[in-house]
């Protein structure tokens, strides 16, 4: 038949494919979150910026009470565009 050449996998190799694979799950998590909110803002936007500005937030999450009572997180300023002058 042919030559059987073997070939080596190394760590790095793992690894590297290891990352690839996470980043294209977290991609993928990213666009069915987008792509479910684009369904929903085209049915409830009144305009284009509605629209956007739906499916750029598809993404965030509301603060849990938890986070909110965290003596760590309690003072922080989450919006800092609300501060500037």
């Amino acid at each position: 038949m042919g030559d059987s050449k073997s070939v080596t996998i190394t760590l790095e190799d793992i690894i590297t494919l290891e990352a690839r694979c996470l980043e294209q799950i977290r991609e993928d998590v990213l666009y069915a979150v987008r792509n479910d909110a684009k369904l929903r803002a085209v049915l409830t936007s009144k305009n284009y910026d509605d629209f956007k500005n739906i499916v750029d937030a598809a993404h965030l999450t509301p603060l849990s009470t938890s986070d909110k009572r965290n003596a760590k997180t309690k003072n922080r300023i989450w919006n800092n565009s609300a501060m500037r002058d």
